[in-house]
This record gives C-alpha cells, structure tokens and sequence, in this order.
C-alpha cells in the first residue's frame, strides 16, 4: 500500500482534509496509541475524530486508490454530515463508527439495514458491502461472510469491489475445513473467484490473494492437479509483476505470495532468487532473510536456514520477533540441537516479557513457553 496506493495523484486532493500519520506497530514507542487503538490486521487504516481521538472508520486490509478515497470521503461526512442527507449514508456512518471503536456487532447490524434502505442501485452499496463482509469475518461470523459475500457479489458491478468480496468470502469458507456448509460455499464463491482473478485494475496484492485462496478452495475439494494448475497460473502472474519496473519496496511485497505460491506447487527453490534479491535491496528489513529460513528448512538445507534465521532475528524488532524465535527454534530443532533450542527459547520468552502489553503476541508468547516446558521435560 506505501509503496503502490498512498503515492497516488488521486489522493492528493484529501491532503487538506487529513493529518496523515504512519504508525510502527513494532516500535515500542507506540505502545500507547495501541493500547488505544488495537490492531491485529496489517494494513490497517483508521480515521479518527480530530477534537476527540475517537474512530470514525476503521479498514482491514488493502485498498486501491478510488477505494480510500471513497472511505475517506465517507469520514469526512460522517465528521460533518449534511443538512438532508439520506438515510442510507447516514446509517452507514453510524455503522462504521461502531465498526471502529471495535463495537462489532452493532456495526454489522448497521451495514445490513444501510444496505436495505439504500437498496440495489445506491452509489455506496458496493463500499457498504465490503465493510460488511469484513465485519462478519473480524467476528468470526464465517458462514455469515461466506454467504452474504456469493449473494451480494451477484448484484456488483465486476470491479476492484467484487473482487474484494468474493476474497474474503472464500477466505471465511477456506477457514473452516469442517464446517458442514464449506463445500456448498465452495462450490458458490469459486467461480466468481476466477472470475475475479481476471478483473483489471486490481492491486497486484488482492490479485495474489485470490489465487491463493483458489488454491486452497481446490486442495479443499480433493483436486490436487487442479490446485497445481491454479498455483502455476499465480506463480506466472507473480512473475510477471516482478519483471514489471518497481521500487524494491514494491518487488519485495510480492515475496510472502511467491513462498507461498512456491510451497503450493512443491518446489519452495523458486522462490529464492526473489527472496534473494530482497535481501540485498533491502538489507535492513528482516523479512528477506526470514522467508529464505523458512524455504531454506523446508528444502532441508537447515545450516544455510539457521544462518539466515539469525540474520533475520539481528534485524527484527517488535511482536514479530517471536515468530522469528519460533522459526530459528524450529530449525535448530530439525539440526537436533537441544542446547541451542532451549537458549533461543529461553531468549525469547525473556524477550516476550519484555515487550509492552498492547504489543506482546500472548498466542506465540504462549506456544513458546509451552515448547520450552516440554524441552525441558523430556
């Protein structure tokens, strides 16, 4: 998004109207605004009220140029709404304000009755949609999202907007591999996810994600040679995007999808001249040398990957780093070195202990104080 949306001509014209701040949600220094204003989805986009700090709107997740601009848009009038405006944008503000001070339920409430008074040709309906789809699987409403996404897909226009929603709601069906209404969701949301595929105009990121979770909706049904087939399909769009002149920044947020599309089709080497070339582009971003770790071990080559796991941990900082500690840990397990896994992961519990609550990941604080308990035992 920093690299490939927010520089955007488009956007200009709302810099008079916000105050733009980046937040490291990894620097220490910002423990404060995240006790304040959580956040577990990266992108995250919030607007907050400029006399009080409160959310107006908050956004999971990406946004193409036009996208932020219309939530912009819906901020502002819902900061200074019109003398007569309808209903519909009137609910919608009410709906995303109680989206972003996290009041999930009654978000979802409101974006279901703005969307019935708004009704079928209302210019917000398609932005209205996506915040609702969002709003179900932020709250775990899986089926919910899965279903509310076949069925209003339907009825938008084959934009950037639909694609959004057919992804995420193959990505709440994906989620739930037991689930006795998974495979009907499947069987709806998969065609218009090939069919979203080939929308124009999509960041290449929700591209990506697309095929991902068309992959995993084949693997799913039992259809190993179709997964392969759509797995090659991503691999060939990844790297066309990567011969495309780009920023290094820009290249390089490709790289979780190439490991990914990588692993899907059973050869995690491809990924490696990318990840590579990452590394030397940009030499003080962890990332690079993580990923290399995590396709080094699963090609087995565990000295290049602990070395390349120990480069990334003298560059991460931040709640991340434990799930580096979880990747070294997990290598030098595979070596068989028992006294170097239980120092790395004695290291990383003191240095989960260490970081501020509002950025301390108990899940993976948790997983490594059990993993540690149980070296101890044995």
């Amino acid at each position: 998004m920093r690299a490939s949306v927010l520089p955007d001509a488009r956007l200009a014209r709302h810099a008079g109207r916000f105050v733009w701040l980046s937040i490291d949600t990894e620097n220490a220094r910002n423990a404060g605004f995240l006790a304040r204003y959580p956040v577990d989805t990266w992108p995250t986009f919030l607007v907050l009220a400029p006399r009080d700090g409160k959310p107006v709107l908050r956004w999971l997740g990406s946004a193409t140029a036009a996208q932020l601009g219309e939530l912009l848009e819906s901020a502002r009038r819902s900061l200074a709404p019109r003398p007569g405006e309808r209903r519909a944008e009137a609910l919608l503000a009410r709906a995303d304000r109680a989206n972003a001070d996290g009041r999930l339920q009654e978000g979802i409430a409101g974006y279901r009755e703005a969307l019935k008074r708004g009704g079928v040709r209302w210019a917000a309906r398609a932005r209205a949609v996506m915040s609702l789809v969002l709003a179900l699987a932020a709250a775990g409403e899986l089926e919910a999202c899965a279903t509310t996404a076949r069925r209003e897909a339907l009825q938008l226009g084959r934009g950037a907007s639909f694609a959004s929603v057919v992804g995420m709601g193959l990505s709440c069906a994906n989620a739930v591999p037991d689930a006795p209404w998974r495979a009907r969701a499947l069987a709806a949301l998969e065609p218009l996810a090939r069919e979203a595929v080939g929308v124009s105009g999509l960041l290449a990121d929700d591209r990506a994600g697309l095929y991902e979770a068309l992959v995993e909706a084949r693997a799913a049904r039992g259809d190993d040679e179709g997964a392969r087939r759509t797995a090659e399909s991503w691999w060939s769009f990844l790297e066309r995007e990567r011969g495309r002149p780009a920023s290094a920044e820009a290249r390089a947020s490709l790289d979780s999808w190439r490991v990914g599309a990588a692993i899907a089709l059973g050869d995690p080497a491809r990924a490696l001249p990318a990840l590579e070339a990452s590394q030397r582009d940009l030499p003080r971003d962890y990332n690079p040398p993580a990923r290399r770790a995590y396709v080094l071990r699963e090609l087995g080559r565990l000295p290049e990957a602990r070395a390349a796991a120990e480069q990334a941990l003298a560059k991460a900082y931040g709640p991340r780093k434990l799930k580096v500690y979880q990747l070294a840990a997990s290598i030098q397990e595979k070596q068989g070195d028992r006294p170097a896994l239980a120092a790395t992961l004695e290291e990383a519990i003191e240095y989960a202990n260490g970081l501020p609550a509002p950025q301390r990941d108990e899940k993976v604080a948790s997983a490594l104080r059990a993993k540690s308990g149980a070296i101890q035992g044995q």
